[in-house]
């Protein structure tokens, strides 16, 4: 069997036994913090991201960067097709002609019991694993057909700031895919507790005999709200 049926089905089996038993303490004072507030699902809610991005294709002289304002803002809620709730997500860019943001495309997610599930550029990804560990690890693309991407937790409620933004409880994503001198993959993403994700970064490169390739993006949180 291979590892994403594995985690597919392991995934079905845990949340399915969390809602048949509700977290609580060990001590019976209340229900546990599951970290349910590191990925926000109410409606209305928005962040605003300042994005660089570069690329280069030696091999065919090809390269650039670009510096843009981005606009998150879950617009919706809904039933997906596996009767799941979900929410939209609309993405808008900064246009300095109009004075305006424009439409750029349209996300999706989903929270469940133990998980955080995004459709980016229709693309499922795992994201999130509840309760957040330090250590633990899953699959990125346990839901699609892209070659598996171990991450995992290197960071849990940890304070972090940003200009003048500071958080009191983040964590981080890493990924763990062994680098070497010809092939780069990083990739990074924090969330703040009741804000979402607050920075992302991703590193891609592949060095041959006939020049690099690649592109980097990086996505740091400048405002937010409800």
């Amino acid at each position: 069997m291979t590892y994403r049926l594995i985690a597919r089905r392991s995934l079905l089996a845990i949340s399915a036994l969390a809602v048949l038993l509700p977290a609580c303490r060990k001590d019976g004072t209340g229900p546990v913090d599951l970290g349910y507030g590191y990925f926000p699902v109410q409606q209305g809610a928005w962040a605003e991201y300042l994005v660089d991005s570069s690329w280069s294709f030696e091999a065919i002289g090809v390269s650039g960067a670009v510096r843009y304002r981005l606009r998150e803002v879950i617009d919706s809620v809904y039933t997906d097709p596996e009767g799941r709730t979900a929410q939209r997500i609309e993405r808008f860019v900064w246009d300095t002609l109009a004075n305006d943001w424009r439409i750029k495309d349209v996300w999706t997610q989903t929270r469940q019991a133990t998980y955080a599930e995004r459709t980016e550029e229709d693309v499922r990804l795992l994201k999130l694993s509840f309760p957040p560990k330090v250590g633990e690890r899953w699959n990125l693309n346990a839901f699609n057909s892209l070659r598996d991407m171990e991450v995992g937790y290197a960071e849990v409620d940890r304070p972090w700031q940003h200009g003048t933004l500071s958080f009191d409880s983040t964590l981080l994503v890493r990924n763990y895919y062994p680098n070497n001198q010809v092939d780069t993959l990083i990739y990074r993403e924090r969330y703040a507790k009741h804000v979402g994700l607050v920075e992302r970064m991703r590193d891609t490169s592949n060095t041959q005999v006939n020049g690099t390739n690649g592109w980097y993006v990086r996505q740091v949180i400048t405002a937010h709200g409800n």
